[in-house]
């Protein structure tokens, strides 16, 4: 078993093409229909707002780029040269890499462990994992988690909420007091709403159906129920959006006229697909900012620090690849147990028709099988206890070979 994946992200597409490929209520839908093809025992889907990368197990060599292009029904010929396709050992170091911060706009930031994490539950949730995409990304989210806690990879701030907060100081200078809306109440959102309070802003949040809901107001903020947003939307001087909405929730036709009173305003869009229509940014006195423009810079990761993360993403990498053998063997013995049960009851099978009733007969060659099996297995086993590593798989696949004669 191989995996392998393909992906797309902020080095070689921009907001709008990653925007094509993102994977949001539907990725329960394309792991259903990844796992569907016969070739493919395994899927893991990761979509952020900097990339969409589909890691899969199997055995054949599937073409990738179409396959990523087929989930969303665009033209491979057009799309296919803004990705990348990994071989397993290749996936091996970028997963982890990943997982750590290290392929990140803003270097060595923490937030893709909650991603990557969230990405192997949702492919449970799906039952679209097999063994090997298991292990990789539990070893992967494990280094990620000890690397967060024992290194400091980056001398930049560790979200894109910071880079926000650093280019509406610099277009504001300071928020006290600042009239800000944030749309949206996700994840990002939230971090969004607490960030501008903490800095002093005046903070109110757009909720959905809020009356009829438990909701997670974020502290010190005020709320607005998201239909309302327009009617008030004149009162700010910063809008911020950050929702998982397939449309804008930001449209120029339906307010660019409340923008146009002589105020100077800070949009910014933190979404992907985008919230905030495009042409704001040829508006005139709105400054227009999204995930690309907001990108992290690293500007002084610590190479001892980042020498220290490579050396756990190798200790990690070969517990993954222990873990991978270890089950490749078990299952061998497995195989090598139940072959030398079959072939026992073989070779025994005329004396015992003349030795065990007929209706008798499947109950007893099921256990000589289970018991022919379980002492195979032990022995194998207590061999590998005695013998080098080595010497031991030669054995076990001459073993193998040779039941596979009979």
């Amino acid at each position: 078993m191989s995996v392998q994946m393909v992906g797309i992200d902020y080095e070689k597409a921009n907001l709008d093409v990653r925007a094509k490929f993102s994977f949001q209520e539907d990725i329960s839908d394309a792991l259903d229909s990844l796992v569907s093809i016969e070739e493919i025992d395994g899927a893991v889907i990761l979509s952020t707002c900097n990339r969409t990368e589909i890691y899969i197990s199997e055995e054949t060599g599937c073409d990738l780029k179409t396959i990523l292009c087929e989930l969303k029904g665009l033209p491979a010929e057009e799309y296919a040269k803004y990705m990348i396709v990994r071989d397993e050992k290749e996936t091996l170091d970028h997963l982890f890499q990943l997982s750590c911060g290290m392929k990140s706009r803003v270097f060595g930031e923490d937030q893709i462990i909650t991603q990557v994490k969230n990405a192997l539950n949702q492919a449970r949730e799906a039952q679209a994992t097999d063994y090997e995409l298991e292990k990789m990304f539990a070893y992967a989210i494990a280094v990620g988690k000890k690397v967060k806690t024992e290194l400091h990879l980056t001398a930049v701030e560790t979200s894109v909420v910071s880079e926000m907060m650093t280019a509406l100081e610099a277009e504001l200078g300071d928020l006290h007091y600042v009239p800000c809306m944030v749309i949206g109440n996700g994840e990002i959102g939230r971090l969004a709403a607490n960030a501008l309070h903490k800095a002093g802003a005046d903070v109110m949040v757009t909720i959905r159906n809020y009356k009829t809901r438990q909701i997670e107001i974020p502290e010190g903020c005020r709320i607005v129920d998201y239909k309302d947003r327009y009617e008030i939307m004149g009162k700010y001087d910063v809008i911020v959006s950050a929702t998982t909405s397939p449309h804008h929730t930001v449209k120029y036709e339906d307010c660019h006229e409340i923008f146009e009173d002589g105020k100077k305003r800070v949009l910014v869009d933190l979404a992907v697909p985008r919230d905030i229509s495009s042409a704001f940014a040829c508006a005139e006195n709105v400054k227009l900012y999204n995930i690309d423009n907001l990108g992290g810079k690293n500007i002084g990761a610590d190479n001892e620090e980042i020498a220290k993360a490579m050396e756990l993403i190798l200790e990690y990498q070969e517990k993954y690849c222990q873990s991978v053998k270890t089950k490749a063997f078990a299952d061998m013995v497995h195989t090598i147990g139940q072959d030398g049960g079959e072939l026992t009851c073989r070779r025994i099978g005329k004396s015992l028709k003349s030795a065990v009733e007929a209706q008798d007969m499947d109950a007893v060659e099921r256990h000589i099988k289970n018991g022919v099996s379980k002492t195979v297995s032990a022995m194998m086993f207590a061999i590998q206890k005695t013998l080098p590593q080595e010497d031991w798989i030669r054995c076990m696949e001459a073993i193998d070979e040779s039941m596979r004669i009979y």
